[in-house]
């Protein structure tokens, strides 16, 4: 079998849990622009700056996705390659998880609290709020699952 020479053979289901991150993305995304361009007139800008933070967290989950791919795919080389590759997947996981935590965190933040702060401009609803605040921890949920993935499935070099 050919998956069977892989570099980390832990990694060989792990198709199933990028493709979830793309689809998730992809959906995190389609909603954040759809909300951008459904928002009342005269919306606070933040509003849409939140909302790009959130789109941000979600690129953190395709970049998860890849990194599940691509340590899925790797053969062996030699040794210094391997471990050197092998650092990187395990701290890069955990960084771009870290990264997207805080966007993601950023994001909702700043459209919980400015766009209804001011009171001669339109109210951001409490369904779009719910909306962005699934958005943003189901991205966060999913990044987090395939950095736990990776972490535990590359051994220390």
């Amino acid at each position: 079998m050919e998956s069977d020479r892989a570099l980390f053979p832990a990694l060989r289901k792990a198709g199933l849990l990028a493709v979830v991150d793309y689809v998730l993305a992809f959906a995190v995304f389609t909603t954040a622009c759809w909300l951008l361009f459904t928002a009342k007139p005269r919306t606070h800008p933040s509003f849409q700056f939140g909302l790009m933070l959130i789109a941000a967290a979600a690129f953190c989950a395709v970049i998860s996705g890849v990194m599940l791919l691509r340590g899925r795919d790797r053969r062996p080389v030699f040794r210094s390659a391997d471990a050197k590759f092998s650092t990187t997947l395990r701290q890069g996981s955990l960084r771009i998880w870290l990264l997207g935590l805080v966007v993601a965190a950023a994001g909702a933040g700043v459209v919980l609290t400015v766009p209804n702060s001011y009171p001669n401009r339109p109210q951001v609803g409490g369904a779009t709020m719910a909306i962005v605040l699934v958005a943003a921890a189901a991205v966060v949920l999913a990044s987090g699952v395939s950095a736990a993935v990776l972490r535990r499935a590359v051994p220390r070099p």
